[in-house]
């Protein structure tokens, strides 16, 4: 049995397309010895790298995160029927500056139908029903699925189907979107559609992560031992875990795989002779089994 030392995750920015802020910081807990081979995972504080754009193109000048503009998108609260309530990006950078009421499109896409954005990601001008945006995963026709906005204060949606997930935190200058988004299991990489990768859910809570569906990144995903910034910058199955457990990464952080506990640590010695399967320590019972393959401490 051995002890693990702290191991941190870069759970960083997600841009929209697909892509959000998922990122945040939390820090790191004690050591435990759980009696799994690899021992514990335990996620701790990791801003985002320059790896996206998204982090790049922020001016920190702009109005202060959290709610702003001219209205509240989890309230929709615009008072004009023929519009809704969206976040607006003033540049096509896919970050938004602020809330805005903008047209409500005539027999509009429901809760996760197949959805359109006009014009640029970030327009706010979308073919979803009020109280939900298009969320892009096809940047070059601008076509996703439509996701409700959510109450952050309440972390689980749609029946308990979804975790309410908060976009853009971390995004100096821009607007929080909290938008309700799929649980899934990263070993099964369950999500619908089959494209969206499963990422780990909060780095902002001490602890650690459940997991949950987003688009793909709109650049090619990073393979294994690959440099990392942002929490779906890597390929599905691979998550974006600190530089110094994954052997030859000169990074903050860098691509690595799930891995089975269940299965012990031979798959993840088949990627590198010195890797464990490190116990994530996930909150659902559910994801018991869920491990990542990294350098024991």
């Amino acid at each position: 049995m051995r002890r693990m030392a702290s191991i941190t995750w870069a759970l960083g920015l997600l841009a929209f397309g697909c892509s959000d802020s998922a990122g945040s910081s939390s820090e790191s807990g004690s050591n435990n010895d759980t009696g799994t081979t690899g021992g514990t995972f335990d996620p701790s504080s990791m801003t985002p790298t320059s790896n996206g754009d998204a982090t790049e193109s922020v001016d920190e000048s702009g109005p202060p995160p959290g709610p702003g503009g001219e209205c509240i998108l989890e309230a929709n609260d615009c008072s004009d029927p023929a519009e809704k309530c969206m976040p607006w990006s003033e540049n096509a950078d896919r970050i938004p500056d602020r809330a805005r009421c903008c047209p409500l499109q005539d027999n509009p896409d429901l809760d996760g139908e197949a959805c359109t954005v006009t014009d640029y990601d970030g327009s706010c001008l979308d073919s979803c029903d009020e109280n939900s945006m298009c969320l892009v995963d096809q940047a070059d026709t601008l076509e996703g699925l439509c996701r409700s906005f959510c109450d952050p204060a309440i972390p689980n949606c749609n029946g308990g189907e979804g975790t309410c997930k908060s976009f853009f935190e971390l995004v100096p200058g821009s607007l929080t979107v909290p938008l309700c988004v799929d649980k899934c299991d990263p070993l099964l990489q369950d999500c619908s559609p089959s494209s969206w990768f499963c990422i780990p859910d909060n780095p902002t809570a001490s602890g650690q992560s459940d997991f949950i569906c987003v688009p793909p990144p709109p650049e090619e995903p990073l393979g294994p031992f690959d440099a990392c910034g942002l929490a779906n910058d890597c390929q599905k199955g691979l998550v974006c875990v600190s530089g110094d457990r994954i052997p030859g990464c000169d990074a903050l952080a860098c691509c690595t795989a799930y891995c089975s506990l269940s299965e012990g640590d031979g798959p993840c010695q088949e990627i590198d002779g010195d890797f464990v399967c490190v116990d994530w320590m996930a909150p659902d019972p559910g994801l018991s089994d869920v491990g990542v393959c990294a350098l024991p401490s």
